[in-house]
């Protein structure tokens, strides 16, 4: 027996303690709920529960994603509910236009609305979001970029592409693509023929230049009973005549603008006689001296107060002067006058010698050749000049005073014998122009070329482009209404859905309509055009998008006098042009189609722009647009003249063109919008959404403006139609998996917490039956330690 070490009660107190520590370990378990606290507890247990843990917060993360994925996906949807809305509303509309009880201007209201709602479908695509997110402009699955702006992808879904091992890839980069062209043809349109309504009516064309003075040769007076006619320019008046001068300085050579403004009035006078009056007016602009000549013609008919016709045989007039100091006209001096020209009377003064004082840019002068009668409404005596012999022939110089003559009119005076027959005879003004840069006389020779040409024209002949609108048959309805009274618009739309317009006047001549048309047609957008003229190695040849025929040539588009012919450079159905205005003023110009459009054909060769790869060769397409070549969720659009250099053909009277190659690059990446539908990588869902603008939908060719326009709209239309069909189907598709995702991620993150739970979690029924035994263990051991604590004291028993 011992006394310093009392082993039973080591061995009661190691017991207590362990059962001490299986009670706390108990306790934490009852009271946490977990089996596993810490890594001591299981660990093994705890690395697979952890695992399992990531696993169930992902697939609860994926739920979310889902969710948020189809709210995505209803918004999306939700506009293109709109977007199908108005299509159907434009399809109406379109059915509605191809009805002939409606006119041209109750087409152009429908076709205001169609443009409107065609604005609102780009508009939906351009500004539908989700959390900032674009999702209807393309964005949401392609990013791309071009060299051209005529180049465009038509974006209809993401890039990515499951290959044949189930990988994930998207195909973009930068493509070079090459393409070979073989040309189509533009549309030609023709107008009915014009002819003129009102008697004395009277046709002007014009070269060029600035008076100085006048020569007249072989003119002489009427004979008994004979009648006159004056031909006049009115100072002021809205007609605008340009030309051009060639002069030669050394051996170079230049064209210097001329031109001078005016307008044609003809009347009947007193006693049976016509009267028909022309006035020049020099125009700012050009040099400052040269001479030489130049001519312009009379000719036609004038209907006299009695009814009959006096026919005007072609009559040459000649402009022909001497040099003139420094600036124009300044101090200018006439030659000697010789022969007849001494008869020359200039208030009732006789002259020898004739002088003319600077006349300055803008003046005018009446030149009377002849007698003074029938004058007075045109000037004043002191600007008339009379011949003293009428029946004189031979040349006569005539200069007036400019300060007589600044603004006035400058008349022409012609007489008739009484058979009705036209003396020949000849007048001559005079051109000088110096040289700023050296003080040289330079001339230029203008002989042989015409300046103006004046043509008295009866009732049904066919017009001329001098003609002005209100002088014209087709613009007087059956009731005598001239339709412009007040003016009228024209809107003009091309295939693209671009759009110019045109205003028209009562006072517009064929030639003005001509320009404004051509205008119309070929300036940039900038200018209110539809941009043609871009696309011409000349831009001269501009100038034959519209033209007025009047030298028909036959076997061409030009064979028929009187009528407009309308061109349009752009092959297909891209460049064809439609008119919208008040339907009396369309019927007017009548316009038919005399040369179809044709689509141009490509060969095109897709490459890696920089590695010169050959990804596409010798792909074929019919019109401006590679569908699902490049890649099957994009379609490329290109200039419709690319590879194509259009030039005008003078012989053919029509726009040829010379096949080249061209090319375009286009930029593509990827940005196809993916849900991550999984806890883990490669557990993701890609959607296609597409460009669902107007542009893309092709909307931009839905015309109304005619009958044939509208019923090739309905088929435009239904084919938006399909395809916003699909976008939507494929949404709703999307939308479903996504339901039957999250069904699944449910399913699956219930069962592994199920798992996790057996592994981690506390069984408290069990735990509290060991909790129980612990306790007793716990009393017992306490008993016990007590006990052996009281076993040293026997020793006592032994010294007492």
């Amino acid at each position: 027996m011992v006394i310093n070490h009392n082993i039973p009660a080591l061995m009661s107190y190691n017991a207590v303690r362990g059962t001490m520590n299986s009670l706390q370990k108990s306790i934490q378990k009852l009271s946490t709920g977990l089996r596993i606290n810490s890594a001591a507890d299981d660990a093994a247990g705890l690395a697979i529960s952890e695992k399992m843990r990531a696993q169930i917060r992902g697939l609860d993360q994926a739920v979310r994603n889902s969710q948020d994925g189809i709210s995505m996906i209803q918004t999306a949807e939700g506009a293109l509910n709109e977007t199908h809305s108005i299509l159907q509303r434009m399809r109406e509309l379109s059915v509605q236009s191809a009805n002939d009880t409606l006119t041209q201007q109750d087409r152009g209201y429908i076709q205001l609305e169609i443009d409107q709602l065609r604005e609102e479908i780009t508009r939906i695509g351009n500004t539908t979001q989700f959390n900032k997110k674009k999702l209807l402009n393309g964005d949401a699955a392609v990013l791309w970029s071009s060299d051209n702006l005529n180049t465009k992808a038509i974006v209809n879904g993401g890039l990515r592409q499951v290959d044949q091992f189930g990988q994930k890839n998207a195909i973009e980069g930068n493509y070079e693509i090459k393409i070979k062209a073989k040309a189509g043809q533009g549309e030609v349109q023709k107008s009915d023929i014009f002819k003129v309504k009102h008697k004395d009516v009277i046709n002007i064309t014009s070269q060029d230049p600035y008076l100085e003075n006048v020569k007249t040769s072989g003119l002489q007076t009427k004979g008994a009973g004979g009648a006159n006619a004056i031909y006049t320019i009115k100072a002021a008046a809205a007609a605008n005549i340009t030309g051009k001068r060639l002069a030669h300085i050394g051996t170079q050579a230049h064209w210097d603008d001329a031109a001078f403004t005016g307008d044609i009035t003809a009347a009947n006078t007193k006693g049976g006689s016509a009267e028909l009056v022309v006035t020049l007016k020099a125009k700012q602009g050009g040099g400052a001296a040269a001479k030489g000549t130049a001519t312009f013609t009379v000719k036609g008919r004038v209907t006299m107060a009695d009814g009959s016709a006096v026919e005007i045989a072609e009559q040459t007039v000649t402009l022909e002067a001497d040099a003139v100091g420094a600036g124009w006209g300044t101090n200018l001096t006439a030659k000697a006058l010789v022969g007849d020209l001494a008869g020359l009377t200039l208030d009732g003064t006789t002259f020898s010698n004739a002088e003319m004082q600077a006349m300055n840019l803008g003046d005018s002068a009446i030149f009377q050749i002849g007698k003074n009668e029938a004058t007075t409404s045109t000037g004043t005596p002191d600007v008339q000049l009379s011949v003293s012999d009428p029946t004189a022939t031979g040349p006569h110089l005539y200069n007036l005073d400019v300060a007589k003559i600044r603004g006035k009119d400058i008349t022409l005076q012609q007489y008739y014998f009484e058979d009705g027959k036209l003396q020949t005879g000849s007048v001559t003004l005079s051109f000088a122009e110096k040289n700023a840069a050296n003080g040289n006389l330079v001339v230029a020779d203008l002989s042989g070329k015409d300046l103006a040409v004046f043509e008295a024209m009866k009732i049904g002949d066919v017009a001329k482009k001098g003609i002005k609108l209100r002088d014209l048959d087709k613009f007087w309805d059956a009731q005598g209404r001239f339709m412009l009274t007040d003016p009228q618009t024209i809107t003009i739309t091309q295939g693209d859905g671009k759009q110019a317009k045109i205003t028209l006047y009562a006072n517009d001549t064929l030639g003005d309509v001509a320009k404004k048309l051509r205008d119309a047609i070929g300036n940039s957008e900038a200018k209110g055009g539809l941009g043609q003229a871009q696309y011409l190695a000349d831009p001269e040849g501009a100038v034959n998008f519209a033209t007025f025929v009047e030298g028909n040539e036959l076997n061409t588009s030009e064979s028929v006098n009187g009528t407009f012919v309308i061109r349009t450079v752009i092959p297909g159905t891209t460049g064809r042009l439609s008119f919208a205005g008040d339907e009396d003023l369309i019927k007017a110009f009548s316009l038919n189609v005399i040369q179809e459009a044709r689509e141009s054909d490509y060969t095109v060769d897709i490459a890696n722009a920089h590695t010169g790869e050959i990804i596409v060769s010798g792909a074929k397409t019919t019109g401006n647009r590679l569908v699902g070549v490049l890649h099957p969720n994009i379609d490329v659009e290109f200039d419709a003249l690319t590879g194509v250099t259009a030039a005008w053909s003078a012989a053919g009277k029509r726009f040829s063109y010379v096949n080249k190659e061209g090319s375009t690059i286009l930029h593509l990446a990827d940005n196809t919008t993916v849900f991550q539908i999984g806890a883990n990588e490669g557990e993701d869902m890609g959607i296609n959404i597409g460009d669902m603008r107007a542009h893309a939908l092709g909307l931009n060719e839905v015309l109304v403006t005619d009958r044939e326009s509208a019923a090739r709209s309905i088929t435009v239309i239904d084919n938006a139609l399909d395809k916003v069909s699909t976008q939507r189907a494929k949404l709703g598709a999307y939308q479903n998996r996504l339901e039957h995702t999250i069904n699944n991620l449910t399913v699956a993150g219930e069962n592994l917490t199920a798992a996790e739970s057996r592994i981690r979690d506390t069984d408290m029924a069990k735990e509290m039956m060991n909790f129980t035994k612990l306790n007793i263990m716990l009393q017992a051991g306490n008993a016990m330690l007590a006990q052996a604590n009281q076993l040293p004291q026997h020793v006592l028993s032994l010294i007492r």
